[in-house]
């Protein structure tokens, strides 16, 4: 038996404004990771930072205050107490340059110059992208995605939740959060025309943009147009988990 649904904004949900900021974390009483080794060179809008880290926490900003646009920065840091394994490999490629890290890091900080895109591949650790000025394109396996930028972005996870915040009124294509055990919460500008999917097999959905869907056991699917349509979309799917899609609304 399908029944109808209506999917709205969990009532106490945060209300984001489109502000890129990133809140400092602070830890005390512990050893911290230290950098061990930097790199540092040039790429030019239009090209691709491609990541690969295979365990460790990946962050990924702008060019620090100060530095030149155009250039790209990667420091590893060693877990506390450990011997720092060899740097990461930086190498060319046909549209930018590969950050190959296959060694165990307590993390690994890059910074994207000014129109470049990012490509990251991680087997285990979160992936946090804050403020860079590409589009980004993240496939996780093991840990949780944030992302919040003024382009777009698709992100996929096996295990853990995606929670991306994009900018961008239209981009091409559909893009597509997927996760298998997890949930995704993504924010649209409110504005912004084009057509939603969201699934999940076994989970909730949420939005606050007047939808209205199908379920049939535990699987739920919203499929719509939003602000009547565009030729681009978006796909959201949760095997097991919530699924949000939430207004974006410019900061006055």
């Amino acid at each position: 038996m399908r029944r109808r649904i209506r999917a709205t904004a969990a009532k106490n949900a945060d209300v984001k404004r489109f502000a890129l900021l990133l809140l400092p974390a602070f830890v005390a009483c512990s050893p911290q990771p230290a950098p061990y080794a930097s790199t540092i060179g040039v790429l030019h809008p239009g090209a691709t930072m491609t990541v690969r880290i295979s365990h460790g926490v990946l962050n990924a900003f702008k060019p620090a205050e100060g530095d030149p646009s155009d250039r790209f920065t990667v420091v590893p840091s060693a877990r506390a107490n450990t011997t720092p394994p060899p740097a990461p490999r930086v190498r060319p490629n046909g549209s930018g340059i590969t950050v190959d890290a296959p060694d165990e890091l307590a993390n690994l900080l890059v910074r994207v110059p000014e129109g470049v895109n990012l490509d990251v591949h991680s087997s285990s650790g979160n992936v946090n992208v804050t403020d860079i000025s590409g589009n980004v394109n993240v496939a996780a396996g093991t840990g949780d995605v944030k992302i919040m930028i003024t382009g777009y972005a698709q992100a996929s996870a096996v295990d853990g939740s995606i929670n991306a915040t994009i900018g961008a009124s239209s981009w091409p294509g559909t893009l597509r959060f997927t996760t298998q055990n997890g949930d995704i919460t993504v924010y649209v500008l409110a504005t912004t025309a084009f057509h939603v999917r969201m699934h999940t097999d076994d989970g909730t959905l949420f939005t606050d943009f007047g939808l209205t869907g199908t379920s049939h056991g535990n699987n739920e699917t919203i499929d719509a147009d939003v602000n009547n349509g565009q030729a681009f979309g978006l796909d959201l799917e949760s095997k097991h988990g919530t699924v949000r899609l939430l207004r974006l609304t410019p900061q006055a």
